[in-house]
């Protein structure tokens, strides 16, 4: 009887992980390039709050560039020299980075199973008490347990002359403006990040309201209300989301509202910051935020979401890209329900229930206000749960994401012909990208 080998076993077990490993990855790849059938996804950010989206439409057909701008910016620190874009050191690579990007999306979100394995990597941070959850593009837990991104500091300097230069731009052409700062769930007075872990966040939201007060830049910094009007600065977030909760939202409405009235004698009802005007259905443990699905479920909670309609009749006329224009009430225009259809924590994002998600382009008509108010609002995924309150208050909304729409702001703009012009963002979306693709950059 032959005595048994350990070594010659425990190889055969790797060969068979192996092989199974690329067998998996084999045959999601056939199932994405062959037969098109592609893992599900989140409409609402997955990854970090400020990452770039793909364009769903060509929108500088719509709305090119004209040239005509006029903003440069030199930057005053030393940037390293860049390859020609079309030099073949250069080709070769993006070459390399393409393979490298390939061979990661295909071994990681392709892998069967793949959520077992983060699943089990997020027990063992919890079991050691990890306040950074490795593997999780670098989720941290705040001492009341409330979930984050961590932030680097970056350069305002771009977006500081940029806001400036857009803001006068506007005035030459007799049209408001007003840039609002969202806040980060890091509150700047009540500071819960673990030891070791710098609040990047507030330090470049202080750096860039510096610069828009120095340069004369209307702005409101909404960090300071919301300390203000609310004694539990976190009770305003989600705990597994990057994004406030819907509640946040509608006040959020409210105090722009209020802020246009003071500076420009707006004359909007401020009431539509008032959640007493509303319905509230909230779904109990429907919500896993972008944070808790990084972190799986084997170490976030589910959390309660509020759906948030008037108690009023309303009438809307929305479209999104360049889709069929919606019809109809408030809940089946600028809000969608069926995302509350099912629980699915890891393959559904229960706040795209706002504006429908992430769309680079949406023009909302509000049927029963005739005040001629015409807006375009600049934002990102924060405002999802803004813009439609506010559009209780105003007639006509061009409702640009910068992180996808590859026009000419300045030509929708001129286009669009409106009286007020808002850019909202929250600290993750502060770039220093000049590009056409940065968030700051408004030709």
């Amino acid at each position: 009887m032959k005595s048994f080998d350990a070594k010659k076993f425990l190889s055969i077990v790797f060969i068979c992980i192996i092989v199974f490993f690329m067998g998996t990855i084999g045959v999601k790849y056939v199932m994405s390039n062959v037969f098109h059938i592609y893992p599900q996804v989140q409409n609402a950010a997955e990854g970090q709050p400020d990452e770039e989206q793909t364009p769903s439409f060509d929108w500088s057909n719509d709305y090119p560039f004209s040239g005509t701008y006029g903003f440069s910016f030199e930057t005053s620190e030393v940037v390293e020299s860049k390859l020609e874009e079309s030099s073949p050191i250069k080709t070769f690579e993006n070459s390399v980075k393409n393979i490298e990007g390939n061979i990661d999306y295909y071994s990681s979100n392709l892998l069967l199973g793949r959520m077992k394995f983060v699943e089990l990597n997020a027990s063992f941070n919890k079991l050691v008490g990890m306040n950074i959850v490795s593997g999780t593009d670098s989720v941290v837990v705040m001492r009341n347990g409330y979930l984050t991104f961590e932030a680097k500091p970056i350069s305002t300097e771009y977006a500081e002359e940029s806001t400036s230069y857009f803001s006068d731009w506007l005035s030459e052409k007799n049209i408001n403006f007003l840039y609002v700062q969202c806040p980060s769930k890091e509150s700047p007075i009540d500071n819960q990040l673990p030891h070791g872990i710098e609040d990047n966040y507030n330090l470049n939201t202080d750096n860039l309201i510096k610069g828009l007060s120095e340069n004369n830049v209307p702005h409101i910094d909404l960090r300071k209300n919301l300390s203000a009007d609310f004694e539990d600065y976190y009770s305003r977030f989600f705990k597994t989301d990057h994004h406030w909760i819907p509640e946040t939202g509608v006040w959020a409405a409210g105090v722009i509202a209020n802020e246009l009235n003071k500076r420009y004698d707006y004359n909007i009802n401020t009431e539509i910051g008032n959640i007493d005007n509303y319905n509230v259905d909230v779904y109990e443990k429907y919500c896993l935020g972008s944070q808790g699905k990084k972190t799986t479920l084997k170490y976030a909670d589910p959390e309660d979401i509020s759906f948030i309609y008037p108690k009023v009749e309303t009438s809307f006329s929305v479209k999104y890209d360049n889709n069929e224009t919606l019809n109809g009430r408030f809940e089946d225009t600028l809000l969608r329900k069926n995302v509350f259809d099912r629980i699915d924590y890891y393959n559904v994002s229960t706040y795209s229930a706002y504006l429908h998600g992430n769309h680079s382009c949406v023009t909302v008509h509000n049927n029963n206000v005739t005040n001629g108010k015409r807006m375009v609002y600049i934002m990102d995924s924060f405002s999802a749960s803004v813009v439609p309150y506010l559009a209780m208050e105003v007639e006509d909304m061009l409702v640009l994401d910068l992180r996808s729409f590859n026009g000419s702001v300045t030509t929708a703009i001129e286009e669009f012909n409106p009286d007020t012009v808002i850019v909202a963002y929250n600290p993750s979306t502060l770039s220093a990208d000049t590009s056409h693709y940065g968030t700051f950059n408004f030709e």
